[in-house]
């Protein structure tokens, strides 16, 4: 019997381009934007952060955006799309630049004092957020969801003396050093780069970035996702560990009923064992109703991290919460002098700035006033989305999905199988060509996503929008039918 060879990835990506309606799709974009991509050319030569050049993540061709409001954005080349991406859906809940939150901050704009002060705002957003997170005994303001994680491992090492910090693989909880190991399967190039191999002591920590080195074993454990394994090498490092880090469910992974189960037994051992557990809520935090994964599962922490919707008009946020005897490790005594060689820092210049708590206050407090009416009607918006798109494969046999959780952070893509039980076999199954193809032409059709075709919404979107977001994916997906494209990898 004789075996052959089967595509690669790359083969496959360089036969596509090469075809005429992918030089045509190109060409069409490339017109339309002329001026954004003039414009972020001269940006890309003398400015490298902006998200439209992250690796990883970079839009091929990028958008310099002009204007948004609500779910819309319009380009210097004066073109207009509905936005399904939404900031990463830090704007998701209400929008871009909702009137009400726009006011509010432009108000303390005109008679605050800036950083570095304590301003009132922060009184009445950590009692607003008191309400929504009960299980929180303290807040800390800082800029980001990496902030939020790694500030929480040092909060943790601080407290307990030690160093170990254990992560799931496949978990995102940011860029610092930590969080880049065995991160997201797509920072490592999966499924073309093999996953490293699970041995007794966890899995071989493997760095994502370049300019990060491998973390020793007394550093960080790498956690499989499977539950009697964590558990078991938990138990073993339990003396050594000052704290174990989960997402309830995660972008890489966006299926809670596998993940949930998971991390809300690995909580309650921790809890057991008297080890520190951090809960990421960057993604699900008030995304599973205003108590975040943690309310709406009953998963308990130590400290817990939010970004993303907790912040308003895409400033700088994020909140680290939890028990104040961890928290207070960053926290005066009272008398400075006494602090000395007692304390540890996380604060910055520009953390929990004034503007970003007066904006995080307006948008929670629009949230409160929706009340469960606003899960609601997201929750039938998406119902609606998944029931489209399981009769849109039954009639043509195109494997196409939404993929996602909570109130709502997902994409949509082309995978075989409803749901997937192990991470590595979702990892091999995504089909990142379809990811790209798909972006491409969504923008073609007037819908803007950065990358991958995202999809965060929350009110910003009316019904309306929903059927014109589904109308484009569906017409893609059936244009890259027509090209015979391969929506199951090899």
């Amino acid at each position: 019997m004789t075996t052959v060879d089967k595509p690669s990835v790359e083969t496959l990506v360089a036969e596509l381009l090469s075809q005429q309606w992918v030089i045509d799709l190109f060409t069409e974009l490339a017109g339309r934007q002329a001026q954004s991509l003039a414009v972020s050319g001269l940006v890309r030569e003398r400015a490298a952060s902006n998200h439209v050049f992250w690796p990883f993540h970079a839009p091929q061709f990028p958008l310099v955006v002009e204007e948004a409001s609500g779910c819309r954005i319009t380009d210097i080349d004066g073109n207009t799309y509905l936005d399904s991406h939404l900031g990463f859906g830090s704007q998701a809940l209400f929008g871009h630049a909702p009137a009400r939150v726009v006011e509010f901050v432009r108000d303390q704009l005109a008679i605050t004092s800036g950083n570095g002060y304590l301003n009132p705002i922060e009184q009445k957003l950590v009692d607003l957020l008191g309400g929504f997170l009960p299980h929180a005994e303290k807040f800390a303001f800082l800029n980001s969801g990496t902030d939020a994680t790694n500030a929480a491992i040092r909060l943790t090492r601080a407290h307990t003396g030690k160093r170990l910090v254990a992560k799931f693989e496949g978990a995102l909880h940011g860029v610092h050093d930590i969080a880049a190991h065995n991160t997201a399967f797509w920072y490592h190039g999966h499924p073309v780069q093999p996953f490293p191999e699970i041995g007794p002591d966890g899995i071989a920590p493997l760095p994502a970035l370049t300019g990060v080195a491998p973390l020793p074993p007394t550093e960080l454990l790498v956690l499989p996702n499977d539950l009697d394994v964590a558990i078991a090498l938990i138990e073993k490092h339990r003396g050594e560990l000052a704290c174990v880090l989960g997402e309830a469910v995660s972008s890489s992974f966006p299926y809670p009923e596998h993940t949930v189960p998971l991390i809300k037994a690995v909580a309650e051992r921790c809890q057991a064992l008297r080890v520190p557990f951090v809960l990421d809520e960057v993604l699900t935090g008030f995304r599973y109703g205003p108590s975040g994964a943690a309310g709406y599962f009953g998963i308990p922490a130590d400290l817990y991290t939010y970004g993303k919707v907790v912040t308003g008009l895409g400033l700088p946020l994020s909140v680290i919460g939890g028990k104040a005897e961890i928290l207070d490790h960053m926290q005066t005594s009272g008398l400075p002098l006494t602090d000395l060689g007692r304390k540890t820092c996380v604060q910055t210049t520009h953390a929990g700035n004034h503007l970003s708590l007066a904006a995080s206050y307006a948008s929670l407090s629009l949230l409160q006033e929706a009340g469960p009416a606003y899960y609601e009607r997201t929750r039938a918006k998406v119902g609606r989305v998944r029931s489209r798109l399981a009769d849109f494969r039954a009639e043509t046999g195109i494997p196409l999905r939404l993929m996602g959780f909570g109130d709502f952070i997902g994409s949509f893509g082309f995978v075989a199988e409803e749901s997937y039980a192990d991470y590595r076999e979702f990892a091999e199954a995504v089909n990142p060509i379809g990811l790209f193809f798909l972006t491409l032409m969504l923008r073609q059709r007037g819908v803007y996503t950065l990358s991958l075709p995202m999809f965060f919404t929350g009110d910003a979107h009316s019904e309306s929008d929903v059927d014109e977001l589904l109308t484009a994916v569906t017409d893609s997906a059936l244009e890259l039918d027509k090209h015979g494209f391969p929506f199951v990898l090899p």
